[in-house]
């Protein structure tokens, strides 16, 4: 097992082609279960329980340094944009000191939410970025699914188990 330390480097592409020094850093949408709250005869108080496969909105923002076109080609609401985010993980096995590294994949489908154009300052970056709400997000490690969640289609799967199967087999 390896200890994960940085991202070496990473690309992003839109539809397959590259992005190629638009942006900087994207932050992952962050996974956040529904849940209803448990109460009555037994249970000992209330107590939140999430609703297996359901989450809340996912929400990606990919911060640029000027507005462009790759970005207002990700704004009409009537089309989803896809964009994939590949890249190396560096790490070290404790046991050699060895580095190695784990290959990343960010698959996400989603819809323009918000279009931020920025600041004009000159001499300065602007700062632009436009967020997508999400129907779709995938991560796989070195070539397995870690996460998958398909909000249109049921799909919700944990490091390679679909936890959906059984409740689609019984819709």
């Amino acid at each position: 097992m390896k200890i994960p330390q940085v991202i070496n480097r990473f690309n992003l592409y839109k539809s397959g082609n590259k992005l190629v020094g638009l942006t900087g850093e994207v932050e992952l949408p962050v996974i956040t279960m529904l849940t209803d709250s448990l109460e009555g005869a037994g249970t000992g108080g209330n107590m939140d329980v999430p609703v297996i496969g359901l989450t809340d909105n996912m929400d990606m923002s990919i911060p640029y340094m000027s507005i462009n076109r790759e970005m207002f080609s990700m704004a009409n609401p009537n089309e989803a944009a896809d964009l994939t985010l590949r890249g190396a993980i560096q790490g070290t096995d404790p046991a050699t000191g060895k580095i190695s590294y784990t290959s990343l994949a960010v698959s996400v489908r989603g819809v323009v939410k918000e279009i931020t154009p920025g600041s004009v300052k000159a001499g300065g970056k602007m700062e632009s970025s436009i967020t997508l709400t999400l129907s779709y997000y995938k991560i796989v490690l070195d070539e397995v699914t870690v996460m998958e969640i398909d909000k249109l289609n049921g799909v919700f799967v944990v490091n390679g188990v679909d936890v959906l199967k059984e409740v689609r087999d019984m819709c």
